[in-house]
């Protein structure tokens, strides 16, 4: 088995489609961060594991972010590889988000090899929703944020960031704020003229697309607004030509599960993120 890292993007992508398409809704975030960066590149680490011209396993570093994992079919060998590699050559290694058990396999050996402590920020579950379920939608209607919004949405992410542990969402919320309002990917759901609630149009693959960043302030909580912005922006993705839309959630998080549920998204793995903190 052989450890390679990629320093251009297209590259890479081509060599690991392949893998990550035999799961692609599962695949989400791997395959959304590798097409992004084939059109905007940026610092990356980006790393295969090959038998031969196969790639059996993969991780992506972006600057600031953990390592994302692959769902995909591994040998435990694999995994104690890919550990060793990232701990002998050096590699900044805050935390992995991944299938559960595969990111699990491979935390364990790289804690064991580094001797440092890991915790589970978040267990996750991996939605996929292929035909929108009819709902009354509440009152308001969805739009697409501007830049008069941008300090609204800035302020949001980081209470977002806050409530759910995602410091880098929390430090980035200026920028991110403007990434999406320019790019056009931010929706707010908006009634009677007021923001209540917001939406994102994530990552993309060949046949999907990723729902994100869904918040609402507390003082508009508890009224649908969610909801409403979910399966408006989520019609409007698959209107567009996307088969199928997908989306994580925090499984400790009930209500919001639930709110998936009701428009038609369901279960189709389990991920979890890991974090790393004191030495031993």
């Amino acid at each position: 088995m052989e450890v390679k890292t990629y320093q251009d993007p297209q590259v890479y992508y081509e060599k690991v489609e392949s893998l990550l398409m035999e799961e692609e809704a599962l695949n989400n975030l791997p395959l959304g961060i590798a097409e992004r960066l084939r059109s905007q590149p940026a610092k990356a680490d980006l790393i295969t594991l090959e038998n031969g011209e196969e790639v059996v396993y993969t991780l992506i570093h972006t600057m600031r972010n953990q390592w994302v994992l692959p769902a995909c079919d591994a040998d435990d060998s694999v995994f104690q590889t890919a550990a060793d590699f990232l701990f002998y050559n050096d590699y900044p290694v805050g935390g992995v988000v991944g299938e559960k058990k595969g990111a699990t396999k491979l935390i364990h050996a790289y804690t064991k090899r580094s001797k440092r402590n890991n915790r589970v920020h978040m267990n996750q579950y991996v939605y996929r929703l292929d035909a929108l379920q009819p709902i009354n939608l509440g009152k308001g209607k969805l739009k697409v944020a501007g830049i008069a919004e941008k300090g609204l949405i800035a302020s949001w992410l980081y209470n977002f960031g806050v409530e759910t542990g995602e410091l880098s969402i929390k430090d980035d919320a200026d920028v991110l704020a403007e990434r999406m309002v320019t790019a056009g990917t931010m929706h707010l759901w908006v009634v009677d003229n007021e923001p209540v609630s917001m939406v994102n149009q994530s990552r993309n693959t060949r046949n999907g697309a990723t729902v994100n960043a869904v918040y609402t302030p507390d003082r508009h909580k508890e009224k649908g607004y969610a909801t409403s912005a979910v399966w408006s922006l989520t019609k409007k993705l698959l209107d567009h030509g996307f088969q199928f839309c997908s989306l994580y959630t925090d499984a400790d998080n009930p209500a919001s599960n639930s709110i998936y549920k009701k428009i038609g998204y369901f279960p189709i793995g389990e991920s979890v993120v890991y974090r790393f903190h004191t030495e031993l």
